[in-house]
Parts: structure tokens; sequence; C-alpha cells
């Protein structure tokens, strides 16, 4: 007899706007696996990614969709549900001080999205977490002066969305992610322990980190330091294969609901060169030269602002880690090569330390059980699904 029939979700829903993909877990004393992957598309303007309206304009399709991916399991079934990171509004705080009642906590919170993103969060549903820089930590363990709060702030009436259409089919929501802050925490401990190998030293906390998540929506950048947060950026740039681009040709990748959703920390892109020739995409590289030049150009851009932001002491000489990763078929290619951002970046002045680029394999998380997932190009799709059941 079970008195709690909401367990623990062991299949996660990750949305983007051409499909909805369900990934399943097998959990044991043990280890966690990946144990299945279902994925269905959407047609054309039935999703429009936003942090200001509702997403999903065609639910009819949605719906019918997202019964049909999920109608060999029996229901209701809990879930994990991931959405892009552009679908809500993410942001950093410094407080000098901070409460340790959780309601005055999530008052000033609130008070601060409405004060520096002009944001009404009588509207929205909140989240946020709370750092202590190790520095202030070491000397204080429960030190609540100088904490860094990283927030996140998604519309009702987007969330909410999401939610009735996983009610209808069935799906009971018992968590709801952003992708890429839950794909940062799925590789955290990753990252900490490969910079503990390299300099013991800085077990506790290394002095910077930066991390990087590419996905059909674009990337989210989070800079680290002290092990807490100091920067983050999400950047909307619809990055989609040469096939895909050419059946959405009538949606130009900078169209208005795309430019809504961007969260700027620089000037825009408006000035990429739109008739730029298109090479043709290869079987290692589905991606065109146009994408590639979008792209190429935001982290640039992204990486030239964090460090004209926060610069770098000029003794410095030691290494900067670029931690990067992505649920995009050979994603990877889209990275420019570390040559061209050590240039640009000493072309913008300034001092810049040497970066070091590291790409996160997925391999050693998922442990296949089945291995034509990973020959079959599902497995990069898997990832902000089973991150959400990770963390959640």
């Amino acid at each position: 007899m079970h008195f709690f029939p909401i367990s623990a979700p062991t299949v996660a829903l990750s949305i983007s706007e051409d499909g909805l993909c369900l990934v399943e877990i097998k959990k044991s004393w043990r280890k966690k696996s990946l144990r299945h992957i279902a994925r269905l598309p959407l047609s054309p303007e039935v999703l429009t990614l936003s942090s200001a309206k509702p997403n999903i304009a065609n639910a009819n399709e949605f719906l019918a969709q997202l019964k049909a991916l999920v109608k060999p399991y029996r229901r209701p079934l809990s879930i994990a549900l991931s959405l892009p990171d552009i679908c809500a509004r993410t942001s950093i705080f410094d407080f000098a001080s901070f409460p340790t009642k959780k309601p005055e906590q999530t008052a000033l919170v609130n008070w601060r999205f409405q004060q520096d993103l002009k944001l009404d969060t009588s509207q929205s549903r909140l989240a946020f977490g709370l750092y202590v820089p190790s520095s202030v930590r070491d000397s204080s363990p429960s030190n609540r002066d100088h904490v860094k709060v990283l927030g996140t702030a998604i519309r009702h009436e987007i969330i909410e969305q999401y939610e009735n259409m996983c009610l209808e089919a069935g799906l009971i929501p018992t968590s709801v992610g952003m992708s890429g802050l839950d794909i940062f925490d799925l590789y955290r401990h990753n990252i900490q322990d490969m910079l503990t190998a390299e300099n013991p030293s800085q077990a506790s906390a290394p002095p910077m980190v930066m991390f990087l998540f590419m996905s059909h929506w674009g990337f989210t950048f989070l800079a680290c330091q002290e092990g807490s947060p100091r920067f983050i950026r999400t950047k909307a740039l619809g990055i989609k294969t040469e096939a895909h681009h050419s059946q959405d040709s009538s949606v130009h990748p900078e169209s208005k609901e795309h430019r809504e959703t961007r969260e700027d920390c620089t000037t825009s892109s408006e000035d990429l060169i739109s008739n730029a020739p298109q090479e043709s995409a290869t079987a290692n590289n589905p991606y065109s030269s146009y994408i590639a030049m979008k792209v190429e150009k935001e982290i640039l851009a992204t990486l030239q602002y964090y460090f004209e932001m926060f610069p770098i002491s000029a003794t410095a000489s030691s290494s900067v880690n670029l931690f990067m990763t992505t649920d995009l078929p050979y994603g990877q290619s889209l990275m420019p090569p570390l040559e061209h951002i050590q240039q640009s970046l000493k072309a913008s002045g300034g001092h810049e330390p040497p970066i070091r680029i590291t790409s996160l394999s997925h391999a050693s998380h998922f442990h296949l059980l089945n291995r034509h997932l990973a020959v079959s190009n599902q497995e990069e799709a898997a990832l902000p699904g089973y991150a959400s059941l990770m963390v959640a």
C-alpha cells in the first residue's frame, strides 16, 4: 500500500523548438544508468522560446506529440521537467549581508529582481541559491556577509503552460529546472576533481572557472571565482543544422521573438553579416559558416566583456579554465579555436590570462545500458533531461 503515490522520478522531459525528448534512467544501489531515450519532432512555430510570454503556440500538436511520446509508460508518471535557459531570467546579486530566514531571503531577492532587472516578480516563480566566497567562508564558516545569490525567475504563464500540458498527458512534474544551470551542477564535482588533481592547494575552491553550455537555443556562460558565481550570460541564437535552417528559411535566426529574449551584457549582434556566403555542411560539421560565425562572435564578445568587467591582475600568470559541454550533435565544432580566442582577447587590450579549454564528456555519467544510443547520435540530446534527474 502506497500512501504517497508520487515517487522520485526516473524519467525526464526536455523541451526544444524542434521536438520533445524523453530520458529514462535506471537506479541501482551502486550507480544510475541511462536506460532509454525517445524523441519526437515538433512542427515549426509550434513552440517559440521566450522569457516574456507563453511559449506554446499550438497546444494541440504539442499535446498530441507528448502523449505519443509517453504512450509506453504507465501513468500517472512523475517526471523531471527541463526547460531551456532562455525561458527564464537569471542573474547574480551581491549582498553585503543576507538574512537567515527563508521568507526574508525570498523578499530580498524579489526586490533585487525588481530593482536590477525591472522584473515584476509578482507574476513569476522564483528559485535561488546562496554562495559565500571561499575567502570569507574559510575565515568564518557561518558568515552571512558578502553573499552572492544566483537567482532565476520564470513567468507563471510560461511555466504553468508547460506544467498543464504535462498534467493533461498524465505526467506529474515533481521538479522544473533550467537546462544549463542543471548541467553545470551535474559537472561541478567533476570540474572540482580535475582542478584538485592538477593543483591540490586549490582543493577548496579554484580562483576562477568558466563554464559554457551550448544548445539549440544558444548558450549559457557562467564564470565562478572562489567557489561563487560571478558573472552569467544567457544568449539566444537559434543554433540549427543546415538541414533545419533550410526547412525554416522563412524564420530568420534573429527574429523578433529571439531579440526580446536576449540577455545581452554587451552590444547587440545586429551587425552580423546576414548575406555572408554559407559553406556546405559536412558529416562531421552540420552547421553552416553563417551559424558558426554567429556563435563564434557571441562567445568572443562574452569573454571580452567579462574580462573588461572583471579584469585579471597583471601579476596573474596562471591560465584560466574554460569548461564547455553541449547537447548538440558535433557541437564542439562550433567552439572558436583557442588561438583565435587568445588573439581576439589580446586585441581588445587589457590583461587577459591564457585560457585553457576542456571539453566535458558525458560518457562517464551516462553508463549507457544500450550501446545503440551512442551510435544513433541521440546521446547528446539526453544531457538536459539526464542532468535534471541527477540534480532534482
